[in-house]
């Protein structure tokens, strides 16, 4: 209290008040004359503004001024600190202040004016709006032509909005296929957005006719689905790129505090042939199909592109990804040889990037490129982190960082790529797919399945939701559900044997062996079927046969010798694995996810005492454990392994606790309780009512399984 009747005491002693008052009055005096004047001389309204924003940010100066000068009769003059004290001269410190004062007033004046500006601009354009948003998806636009066939240029007006307006900093714009794939759905507008999880949408159709078109845009607010602003724009085709930059340029502005100028945002997806962007369009049209046969086409209409305007560089950079597309690999369409389809890519993405440097999605595909056909991951994630600095709301860039990320081992930044690929593209079957393969891995089990559930209502005819269930159902120990999975799968996609191969695992593991004959006659199934049944001496018959056809096959006399340790001769049994060891490669003694055959082999060695080889083997296994996911979470196989491990290290609680964690988190395999690595505590009452565990939920899942194989079969 005594500061504040002191600081007020000073103001009348320093005569401040008595200084403001008239500069308020003048403040009030100039207004009122500019307020008649500007209409009469037909003045900017922004002139008013100006000057008004320029008096009051005088405001702190003239205070800071009065408090430290009087203005009298004889002049202005230093007010008196102390009258029993002779006057002396402001010094440094006095400048300090002032110096302060001053640019805090020029900073204040600067952002007030600023915002004016950007406020008038928008008034003079027509561009006011009642929400300020961060987020917005284009939706894909309608094709309105007298013949309905310009749906090629509908789609590329849509992907070229959203390309141009990810370009803007502080601005969330959905992926363009995420509308393609929601309004396949018929849903509403209001619908996708909260899909998507946007504030805005962006929709609008095309009306082509010869070379003129008409674009009708509207702006839609996602909360009620009201139009904020809606607009047409009738422009020959060949001013198709201006149009595009313009309705962006605008939807900004109406979005956000910034203005940008006209010319502020830039296609680099233009070029100066019409021909060419239109054969551009069509092959985008064919690429987005995805089929062997379209990517081939999409190639084609990307070298006609090019052959009628070779400066065309969003053509360069298509067509290289669609020849990484078409690349053999597992995740591609397979007809070029890996080497020859890198080096044609590099070529032409090479062209694409001398002709337009700043081209976000060249550098994407560059960063792929890398990742994909030459594993060149530290490579990749500088040409994906400079496609994002361009654009930010790459989603696919995202996704290839996580992919890039996962093979370096930085899990957690991996991760982070992963959600912010999902948040821009949340329906994207990679991104759902990948999204919940990540989640059950840390451990999030619920999460996982509703997002596989969600992947299979979006996209019912691919095999991948359910083959994700499957899997996640065989982690958590719900055999019949996986095996449920795994088979409508494979009915979707008959070619992928993958799917078959774990449909039939299942079933030899809950001894639905008839089942499993009757889906295949493969012979490599035969020493497990053989096994199952216990027709043991017919099945030592078939490993010998197979032995002495192959002796120096490590992996077939890694089987025999499992089975010999299983059911067998284990003296044989530790024989077979010594002999296996001498011929595997020291990469293929690690297999994960269960250290094998090299965890096997050193308990083989240490049955013959030969304790330093065993040890050996034992730490290598260790060093190439992945580590626990960020929340701790260890899934089936690692816990089963690290009973394993514990008990060859003789750590039996240890191994206990861990099978413990392996049996309730799902672990159901039938020869837990012959497994010869746990013979040290098989005996024991805690492990013998774990095997029990595995017994009895083998046998509820057998039941479960032959009810929905009757079922389906019905």
């Amino acid at each position: 209290m005594n500061v504040v009747i002191t600081f007020f005491s000073e103001l009348r002693r320093r005569k401040v008040i008595q200084t403001l008052i008239p500069f308020m009055g003048v403040i009030w005096l100039l207004l009122q004359i500019i307020a008649v004047v500007t209409p009469l001389l037909n003045f900017s309204p922004f002139i008013a503004t100006s000057l008004t924003i320029f008096l009051f940010a005088c405001f702190p100066v003239v205070f800071y001024l009065a408090w430290y000068f009087d203005i009298t009769p004889q002049g202005i003059i230093v007010t008196e600190v102390d009258r029993s004290e002779v006057q002396k001269p402001l010094g440094v410190k006095w400048w300090i202040g002032f110096t302060f004062v001053l640019i805090g007033s020029l900073m204040l004046g600067s952002h007030y004016f600023n915002s004016a500006r950007v406020d008038y601009a928008k008034r003079t354009e027509g561009l006011v709006s009642n929400i300020t948003a961060t987020s917005i998806a284009v939706l894909p636009f309608r094709d309105q032509s007298p013949d309905n066939d310009q749906h090629y240029l509908a789609a590329g007006v849509t992907e070229e909005l959203a390309s141009l307006l990810g370009q803007v900093a502080g601005l969330q714009v959905a992926a363009a296929s995420a509308g393609f794939n929601l309004a396949r759905q018929n849903l509403l507008p209001v619908d996708i957005a909260r899909r998507l999880q946007v504030d805005t949408l962006l929709s609008g159709s095309i009306y082509k006719s010869g070379n003129q078109i008409r674009l009708r845009v509207e702006l839609i607010n996602a909360k009620d689905g009201m139009t904020l602003w809606s607009q047409s724009f009738s422009r020959n085709l060949s001013d198709i790129f201006a149009v595009e930059t313009e309705i962006a340029r605008t939807i900004v502005n109406l979005l956000q505090q910034r203005y940008l100028e006209a010319g502020s945002l830039t296609s680099l997806n233009s070029t100066a042939s019409t021909d060419a962007y239109m054969m551009y369009l069509r092959g985008r049209e064919q690429y987005r199909l995805q089929t062997t046969e379209s990517i081939k086409e999409a190639r084609r209409l990307f070298e006609q592109a090019l052959a009628l305007d070779p400066e065309y560089a969003m053509a360069y950079v298509a067509l290289a990804d669609t020849i990484i597309s078409l690349a053999e690999g597992s995740a591609s369409f397979g007809v070029l040889k890996a080497d020859i389809a890198a080096t044609l890519a590099e070529q032409h993405l090479a062209k694409a990037l001398v002709r337009a440097p700043e081209l976000a999605e060249a550098h994407a595909v560059r960063g792929l490129l890398l990742f994909y056909l030459q594993s060149n991951y530290d490579a990749a994630l500088p040409a994906l982190d400079k496609a994002l600095s361009l654009n930010p709301n790459l989603a696919q860039a995202h996704l290839w960082r996580f992919a890039a990320l996962e093979q370096l081992g930085r899990s957690q930044d991996a991760w982070q790529a992963l959600q912010q690929a999902y948040r821009l593209d949340p329906i994207a079957l990679t991104h759902q797919y990948n999204l919940a393969f990540k989640l059950a891995e840390r451990g999030e089990l619920n999460a996982a399945e509703q997002q596989y559930q969600q992947l299979i209502a979006d996209f019912p005819k691919s095999p991948m939701g359910y083959a994700g269930l499957a899997d996640l159902y065989t982690q958590t120990g719900e055999l019949a559900a996986s095996l449920d999975y795994w088979q409508q799968a494979y009915r979707l996609s008959p070619e992928n044997s993958n799917y078959q191969q774990n449909a039939i695992g299942i079933m030899l593991e809950l001894g639905l062996l008839e089942a499993a004959e009757q889906q295949t006659d493969d012979p490599f199934y035969q020493a497990t079927l053989l096994l199952r049944r216990e027709q043991h001496d017919e099945l030592f018959t078939q490993m010998t046969f197979q032995l002495g056809a192959n002796p120096e096959d490590p992996w077939i006399a890694f089987e025999a010798g499992w089975y010999q340790l299983l059911v067998g001769d284990k003296t044989e049994g530790i024989e077979l694995l010594l002999q296996a060891h001498k011929h595997f490669q020291p990469a293929d003694l690690l297999s994960m996810p269960m250290c094998s055959p090299a965890l096997e082999i050193a308990w083989a060695y240490q049955q013959r005492q030969q304790a330093d080889v065993a040890t050996k083997l034992l730490q290598q296994c260790a060093a190439s454990l992945p580590a626990p996911g960020p929340d701790g979470y260890q899934d089936i196989y690692r816990r089963y392994l690290n009973a394993r491990l514990a008990t060859l290290q003789h750590k039996p609680e240890l191994a206990i606790t861990e099978l413990s964690a392996a049996v309730s988190q799902g672990w159901r395999q039938w020869w837990s309780q012959h497994d010869p690595l746990l013979a040290p505590i098989a005996q024991t009452a805690e492990a013998k009512a774990l095997f029990g565990q595995i017994e009895q939920a083998l046998q509820q899942q057998q039941t479960k399984a032959q009810a929905l194989l009757q079922t389906r079969a019905n």
